[in-house]
Protein backbone atom coordinates (compact mmCIF):
# COMPACT_ATOMS: atom_id res chain seq x y z
CA UNK A 1 0.00 0.00 0.00
CA UNK A 2 1.16 3.48 -0.70
CA UNK A 3 1.55 5.87 2.22
CA UNK A 4 2.07 9.09 0.26
CA UNK A 5 0.56 11.98 2.24
CA UNK A 6 0.08 15.58 1.05
CA UNK A 7 2.46 18.05 2.69
CA UNK A 8 -0.47 20.25 3.72
CA UNK A 9 -1.88 17.35 5.72
CA UNK A 10 1.47 16.78 7.39
CA UNK A 11 1.61 20.41 8.45
CA UNK A 12 -1.95 20.40 9.67
CA UNK A 13 -1.65 17.26 11.76
CA UNK A 14 1.57 18.57 13.28
CA UNK A 15 -0.26 21.61 14.59
CA UNK A 16 -2.67 19.19 16.28
CA UNK A 17 0.23 17.30 17.83
CA UNK A 18 -0.31 14.12 15.82
CA UNK A 19 2.92 14.12 13.80
CA UNK A 20 6.55 13.41 14.46
CA UNK A 21 8.11 15.55 17.16
CA UNK A 22 11.38 15.84 15.28
CA UNK A 23 12.46 19.46 15.70
CA UNK A 24 15.40 19.91 13.35
CA UNK A 25 14.84 22.97 11.14
CA UNK A 26 16.39 21.11 8.20
CA UNK A 27 15.47 17.43 8.50
CA UNK A 28 18.36 15.01 8.78
CA UNK A 29 18.69 12.63 5.88
CA UNK A 30 17.65 9.07 6.62
CA UNK A 31 20.35 6.43 6.35
CA UNK A 32 18.42 3.22 5.72
CA UNK A 33 19.14 3.59 2.01
CA UNK A 34 22.68 4.57 1.11
CA UNK A 35 22.74 6.11 -2.36
CA UNK A 36 25.92 5.99 -4.12
CA UNK A 37 20.09 56.52 13.20
CA UNK A 38 23.14 58.90 12.39
CA UNK A 39 23.50 59.98 8.78
CA UNK A 40 24.56 57.13 6.56
CA UNK A 41 27.08 57.61 3.76
CA UNK A 42 25.32 57.79 0.40
CA UNK A 43 27.35 54.94 -1.02
CA UNK A 44 25.96 52.64 1.65
CA UNK A 45 22.45 53.00 0.30
CA UNK A 46 23.11 52.87 -3.43
CA UNK A 47 25.71 50.20 -4.07
CA UNK A 48 24.67 46.58 -4.38
CA UNK A 49 26.86 44.16 -2.41
CA UNK A 50 29.43 42.38 -4.55
CA UNK A 51 29.55 38.61 -4.47
CA UNK A 52 33.02 37.30 -3.78
CA UNK A 53 32.79 33.61 -4.48
CA UNK A 54 30.93 31.04 -6.56
CA UNK A 55 30.27 28.56 -3.76
CA UNK A 56 28.44 28.50 -0.47
CA UNK A 57 30.26 29.84 2.56
CA UNK A 58 31.53 27.42 5.17
CA UNK A 59 28.91 26.07 7.53
CA UNK A 60 29.29 27.13 11.12
CA UNK A 61 30.32 23.63 12.20
CA UNK A 62 33.32 23.84 9.83
CA UNK A 63 34.71 26.95 11.52
CA UNK A 64 37.26 26.97 14.32
CA UNK A 65 36.08 27.82 17.85
CA UNK A 66 37.97 31.12 17.59
CA UNK A 67 36.19 32.01 14.33
CA UNK A 68 32.80 31.16 15.81
CA UNK A 69 33.57 33.33 18.86
CA UNK A 70 34.52 36.28 16.61
CA UNK A 71 31.35 35.83 14.59
CA UNK A 72 29.21 35.72 17.73
CA UNK A 73 30.79 38.90 19.09
CA UNK A 74 30.33 40.70 15.79
CA UNK A 75 26.72 39.59 15.42
CA UNK A 76 25.97 40.64 19.00
CA UNK A 77 27.19 44.16 18.17
CA UNK A 78 25.00 44.19 15.07
CA UNK A 79 21.95 42.97 17.00
CA UNK A 80 22.52 45.72 19.59
CA UNK A 81 22.62 48.34 16.82
CA UNK A 82 19.43 46.98 15.26
CA UNK A 83 17.31 46.43 18.36
CA UNK A 84 18.85 48.66 21.03
CA UNK A 85 17.36 48.03 24.48
CA UNK A 86 15.27 45.17 23.08
CA UNK A 87 18.42 43.13 22.50
CA UNK A 88 18.96 40.55 25.26
CA UNK A 89 22.64 39.60 25.52
CA UNK A 90 22.00 36.84 28.06
CA UNK A 91 19.91 34.87 25.58
CA UNK A 92 21.61 36.36 22.51
CA UNK A 93 18.33 37.41 20.93
CA UNK A 94 15.91 40.32 20.79
CA UNK A 95 12.26 40.66 21.72
CA UNK A 96 10.86 42.93 19.04
CA UNK A 97 7.61 44.02 17.42
CA UNK A 98 7.70 43.20 13.72
CA UNK A 99 5.15 43.22 10.88
CA UNK A 100 2.72 40.32 10.68
CA UNK A 101 3.72 38.46 7.47
CA UNK A 102 0.15 37.18 7.05
CA UNK A 103 -1.35 40.67 6.97
CA UNK A 104 -1.78 42.44 3.62
CA UNK A 105 -2.47 45.84 5.19
CA UNK A 106 0.26 48.47 5.03
CA UNK A 107 -0.45 49.72 8.57
CA UNK A 108 -1.28 46.38 10.18
CA UNK A 109 -0.58 45.92 13.87
CA UNK A 110 2.84 44.52 14.68
CA UNK A 111 3.31 41.29 16.62
CA UNK A 112 5.92 40.23 19.15
CA UNK A 113 8.77 38.03 17.94
CA UNK A 114 11.99 36.53 19.25
CA UNK A 115 14.72 37.44 16.76
CA UNK A 116 18.09 35.67 16.56
CA UNK A 117 21.11 36.30 14.36
CA UNK A 118 21.74 33.50 11.86
CA UNK A 119 24.59 34.67 9.63
CA UNK A 120 26.34 37.79 8.43
CA UNK A 121 28.38 39.00 5.48
CA UNK A 122 31.10 41.64 5.65
CA UNK A 123 31.37 43.61 2.42
CA UNK A 124 34.59 44.99 0.92
CA UNK A 125 33.53 48.60 1.53
CA UNK A 126 33.10 48.00 5.26
CA UNK A 127 29.33 47.56 5.28
CA UNK A 128 27.65 44.40 6.53
CA UNK A 129 24.50 42.37 6.02
CA UNK A 130 22.92 40.42 8.87
CA UNK A 131 20.44 37.59 8.32
CA UNK A 132 18.17 36.93 11.30
CA UNK A 133 15.43 34.47 12.15
CA UNK A 134 12.20 35.51 13.85
CA UNK A 135 9.66 33.28 15.57
CA UNK A 136 6.48 34.12 17.43
CA UNK A 137 6.91 35.12 21.08
CA UNK A 138 4.52 34.28 23.90
CA UNK A 139 3.43 36.64 26.67
CA UNK A 140 6.54 35.72 28.66
CA UNK A 141 8.83 36.86 25.87
CA UNK A 142 10.09 33.44 24.85
CA UNK A 143 9.81 31.72 21.49
CA UNK A 144 6.68 29.66 20.99
CA UNK A 145 6.81 27.72 17.73
CA UNK A 146 4.92 24.59 16.80
CA UNK A 147 6.58 21.88 14.77
CA UNK A 148 4.89 23.17 11.62
CA UNK A 149 5.68 26.83 12.33
CA UNK A 150 8.14 28.32 9.80
CA UNK A 151 10.97 30.67 10.58
CA UNK A 152 10.72 34.25 9.34
CA UNK A 153 13.51 35.74 7.23
CA UNK A 154 14.84 39.16 8.26
CA UNK A 155 17.70 40.96 6.51
CA UNK A 156 19.42 44.07 7.87
CA UNK A 157 21.94 46.29 6.07
CA UNK A 158 24.44 48.03 8.34
CA UNK A 159 27.26 50.56 7.99
CA UNK A 160 30.22 51.02 10.36
CA UNK A 161 29.92 53.74 12.95
CA UNK A 162 32.70 55.59 14.75
CA UNK A 163 36.40 54.85 14.41
CA UNK A 164 37.78 51.73 12.69
CA UNK A 165 37.93 48.88 15.17
CA UNK A 166 35.11 50.23 17.36
CA UNK A 167 32.82 47.41 16.17
CA UNK A 168 29.91 49.80 16.25
CA UNK A 169 27.19 49.81 13.62
CA UNK A 170 24.28 51.86 12.38
CA UNK A 171 21.29 50.45 10.53
CA UNK A 172 20.88 51.43 6.89
CA UNK A 173 17.93 49.26 5.83
CA UNK A 174 15.50 46.95 7.64
CA UNK A 175 13.76 44.18 5.71
CA UNK A 176 11.56 42.48 8.28
CA UNK A 177 9.64 39.20 8.02
CA UNK A 178 10.03 39.08 4.24
CA UNK A 179 9.73 35.29 3.78
CA UNK A 180 8.56 32.20 5.68
CA UNK A 181 10.71 29.08 5.46
CA UNK A 182 11.48 25.91 7.38
CA UNK A 183 9.80 24.41 10.42
CA UNK A 184 9.94 24.47 14.21
CA UNK A 185 10.35 28.25 13.99
CA UNK A 186 13.69 28.04 12.16
CA UNK A 187 14.62 29.10 8.63
CA UNK A 188 17.08 26.31 7.92
CA UNK A 189 20.69 26.35 6.72
CA UNK A 190 21.78 29.70 5.28
CA UNK A 191 24.53 29.88 2.64
CA UNK A 192 26.04 32.99 1.05
CA UNK A 193 26.46 32.31 -2.67
CA UNK A 194 27.44 34.06 -5.86
CA UNK A 195 24.62 34.12 -8.42
CA UNK A 196 26.93 35.51 -11.08
CA UNK A 197 29.55 38.20 -11.51
CA UNK A 198 28.89 40.84 -8.86
CA UNK A 199 25.60 39.24 -7.78
CA UNK A 200 25.37 38.31 -4.11
CA UNK A 201 22.81 35.72 -3.13
CA UNK A 202 21.40 33.65 -0.31
CA UNK A 203 20.61 29.97 -0.63
CA UNK A 204 18.54 28.61 2.25
CA UNK A 205 18.11 24.86 2.63
CA UNK A 206 14.89 24.33 4.53
CA UNK A 207 12.43 21.52 5.13
CA UNK A 208 9.99 19.61 7.23
CA UNK A 209 9.47 16.14 8.70
CA UNK A 210 6.07 14.76 9.72
CA UNK A 211 4.65 11.25 10.18
CA UNK A 212 7.93 9.77 8.97
CA UNK A 213 8.00 11.74 5.69
CA UNK A 214 10.74 14.30 5.01
CA UNK A 215 10.99 17.00 2.37
CA UNK A 216 13.89 19.43 1.94
CA UNK A 217 13.94 22.35 -0.49
CA UNK A 218 16.27 25.12 -1.61
CA UNK A 219 15.17 28.76 -1.56
CA UNK A 220 17.16 31.36 -3.53
CA UNK A 221 17.31 35.11 -2.93
CA UNK A 222 19.30 37.89 -4.56
CA UNK A 223 20.80 40.44 -2.17
CA UNK A 224 20.65 43.78 -3.94
CA UNK A 225 21.17 47.42 -2.98
CA UNK A 226 18.88 47.66 0.04
CA UNK A 227 16.51 45.00 -1.21
CA UNK A 228 16.12 41.23 -1.28
CA UNK A 229 14.45 39.51 -4.22
CA UNK A 230 13.14 35.96 -4.07
CA UNK A 231 14.29 33.97 -7.11
CA UNK A 232 12.77 30.65 -6.06
CA UNK A 233 11.21 29.59 -2.79
CA UNK A 234 11.17 25.84 -3.09
CA UNK A 235 13.32 23.70 -5.39
CA UNK A 236 13.10 20.10 -4.17
CA UNK A 237 16.43 18.72 -2.93
CA UNK A 238 15.56 15.69 -0.81
CA UNK A 239 12.70 13.48 0.24
CA UNK A 240 12.27 10.15 1.98
CA UNK A 241 9.67 8.14 3.83
CA UNK A 242 12.11 6.16 5.94
CA UNK A 243 10.34 7.10 9.16
CA UNK A 244 7.10 5.65 7.81
CA UNK A 245 8.56 2.60 6.08
CA UNK A 246 7.09 -0.57 7.62
CA UNK A 247 6.31 -4.12 6.52
CA UNK A 248 3.08 -2.96 4.83
CA UNK A 249 4.60 0.03 3.04
CA UNK A 250 4.65 -0.84 -0.64
CA UNK A 251 7.42 1.59 -1.61
CA UNK A 252 10.17 3.05 0.57
CA UNK A 253 12.53 5.63 -0.88
CA UNK A 254 15.28 8.14 -0.25
CA UNK A 255 16.48 10.63 -2.87
CA UNK A 256 19.02 13.36 -2.19
CA UNK A 257 20.40 16.17 -4.35
CA UNK A 258 23.81 17.86 -4.30
CA UNK A 259 23.66 21.40 -5.70
CA UNK A 260 26.09 23.97 -7.02
CA UNK A 261 26.17 26.93 -9.38
CA UNK A 262 27.93 27.02 -12.76
CA UNK A 263 28.28 29.62 -15.49
CA UNK A 264 25.06 30.11 -17.45
CA UNK A 265 25.03 27.90 -20.52
CA UNK A 266 23.41 30.69 -22.55
CA UNK A 267 25.96 33.26 -21.37
CA UNK A 268 23.46 35.03 -19.14
CA UNK A 269 24.38 37.25 -16.20
CA UNK A 270 22.99 34.79 -13.64
CA UNK A 271 24.67 31.44 -13.10
CA UNK A 272 22.74 28.20 -13.62
CA UNK A 273 21.86 25.97 -10.68
CA UNK A 274 22.88 22.34 -11.15
CA UNK A 275 21.58 19.48 -9.00
CA UNK A 276 22.79 15.87 -9.12
CA UNK A 277 20.37 13.38 -7.57
CA UNK A 278 21.16 9.97 -6.11
CA UNK A 279 19.01 7.56 -4.17
CA UNK A 280 16.97 4.39 -4.34
CA UNK A 281 13.49 3.01 -3.94
CA UNK A 282 12.60 -0.36 -2.38
CA UNK A 283 9.34 -1.94 -3.50
CA UNK A 284 7.85 -5.11 -2.02
CA UNK A 285 8.35 -8.04 -4.37
CA UNK A 286 4.99 -9.00 -5.91
CA UNK A 287 3.34 -12.22 -4.82
CA UNK A 288 5.41 -12.64 -1.66
CA UNK A 289 3.67 -13.80 1.53
CA UNK A 290 5.31 -13.02 4.86
CA UNK A 291 4.30 -13.26 8.49
CA UNK A 292 2.76 -10.29 10.24
CA UNK A 293 5.32 -7.61 11.14
CA UNK A 294 7.99 -9.43 9.16
CA UNK A 295 9.90 -7.27 6.69
CA UNK A 296 9.11 -8.50 3.17
CA UNK A 297 11.77 -8.91 0.48
CA UNK A 298 12.08 -5.83 -1.69
CA UNK A 299 13.27 -4.90 -5.14
CA UNK A 300 15.83 -2.10 -4.98
CA UNK A 301 15.87 0.38 -7.86
CA UNK A 302 18.55 3.03 -8.08
CA UNK A 303 17.27 6.56 -8.61
CA UNK A 304 19.79 8.87 -10.24
CA UNK A 305 19.21 12.08 -12.12
CA UNK A 306 20.34 15.56 -13.05
CA UNK A 307 18.53 18.89 -13.25
CA UNK A 308 19.64 22.27 -14.52
CA UNK A 309 17.83 25.47 -13.56
CA UNK A 310 18.35 28.80 -15.34
CA UNK A 311 17.25 32.32 -14.47
CA UNK A 312 14.54 33.54 -16.86
CA UNK A 313 14.55 37.17 -15.77
CA UNK A 314 12.28 36.62 -12.77
CA UNK A 315 12.75 33.12 -11.38
CA UNK A 316 14.91 30.03 -11.69
CA UNK A 317 13.24 27.54 -14.04
CA UNK A 318 14.02 23.93 -14.93
CA UNK A 319 15.63 23.92 -18.39
CA UNK A 320 17.33 20.53 -18.56
CA UNK A 321 16.83 17.10 -17.05
CA UNK A 322 14.27 16.31 -14.39
CA UNK A 323 13.87 16.84 -10.67
CA UNK A 324 13.29 13.26 -9.52
CA UNK A 325 12.65 14.01 -5.84
CA UNK A 326 9.35 12.21 -5.00
CA UNK A 327 6.55 14.36 -3.67
CA UNK A 328 5.33 13.92 -0.13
Amino acid sequence: MNHSIPLALLLGCSLLGACSDKAAPVPAQASAITPPAPAVPQAATETAPAADGPVAAKNDEMKTPEARARDSKLEAAMMLAIFGKNYRPDSDDALADLPDPDSKEAKADKLSYVVSAVSHKLLPDGRAILVANAETANTEGTAESAHASPGLLNVFYLAPKGKPGDESWQVVTRLENIATLGSSGQLGDVHWVSLGAGKQGLAIRHGYTGQGYTITQLALFEIGAGKVTELDGGIDLHSDNEGACGPETDNCWLVDGNWHFAAARDGGAYDDLLIDFTGASRKIKPGVQVKEDQEPPRLVTQMNGHARYAFDGKKYKLVEGKNIVPEV
